[in-house]
């Protein structure tokens, strides 16, 4: 065998290796580019990946869920600014919870600083800011007579509405009160909970490689030379038969 094809054979032969091998990472490279060079149209920086691995994997402190505040058949819980209220996320980030009463066809949440006023499917009727409250910050929730109660740093107060308020009195008040969770359900909530990473990063991480550490950019890097390689040997293995048919 002469040596020209001999080389044509080996070219053919690692060229077809290497295509292989990086198939997979070409495809993440290529789909990656693709949803990165859309990202606004797509909305990719307001869409948000919760997982308590991926938070870990970049760092981020993940705060997980310790108490519960229940009324009737609904149940809040709430970490890192995010609400599970009746197994619903918040798309929102959100104060810390205080508490949550029902009260006839709406159930309220109040934080240190809002109320939130629901339908008994979860839609959000109306919230009450710092602006209509008796008094700020809001220190606990709890009911009387079909009435919400408020214990603010101003002091106790009623409202049949979440609208006007009345000073009132602590007695016959029902309170809020958390309740611990137990493990279980600390480890149920906390990956629902996690903190997100925005799509738009996310894309931005695995197309350049940092989403896997210093070393990721460097791999990138050679996988660019890899196609250089290929590019060239593609080259050479499409052009130099014919060119060697065209001389005979």
């Amino acid at each position: 065998m002469s040596p020209r094809l001999l080389l044509l054979r080996l070219l053919r032969r690692w060229h077809a290796r290497i295509g292989f091998a990086a198939l997979l990472f070409f495809l993440i490279l290529a789909v990656t580019g693709l949803a990165l060079n859309h990202g606004q149209s797509l909305g990719l920086d307001g869409r948000f990946v919760h997982a308590e691995w991926l938070a870990r994997w970049y760092g981020i402190k993940s705060e997980p869920p310790r108490r519960v505040f229940r009324s009737g058949h609904h149940v809040l819980t709430a970490a890192n600014g995010r609400w599970l209220l009746d197994g619903k996320i918040s798309g929102e980030k959100l104060p810390q919870a205080v508490g949550l009463v029902e009260l006839a066809d709406v159930f309220v949440v109040a934080s240190d600083t809002a109320l939130h006023v629901y339908r008994e499917n979860g839609e959000l009727i109306e919230k009450v800011g710092p602006g209509a409250l008796p008094g700020a910050p809001v220190r606990a929730i709890g009911s009387n007579a079909r009435r919400i109660v408020l214990r603010t740093a101003s002091g106790v107060f009623a409202s049949a509405d979440a609208l006007s308020w009345r000073p009132a009195s602590e007695r016959s008040v029902r309170w809020s009160v958390p309740a611990e969770l137990s493990i279980s359900e600390q480890q149920a909530y906390e990956e629902a909970l996690a903190p997100g990473i925005s799509v738009e990063q996310l894309l931005l991480d695995l197309h350049s490689g940092r989403f896997a550490g210093r070393y990721g950019p460097l791999a990138v890097d050679l996988l660019a030379l890899l196609l250089v390689t290929l590019s060239l040997t593609g080259a050479w293995l499409f052009l130099v038969p014919r060119m060697h048919r065209g001389r005979h």
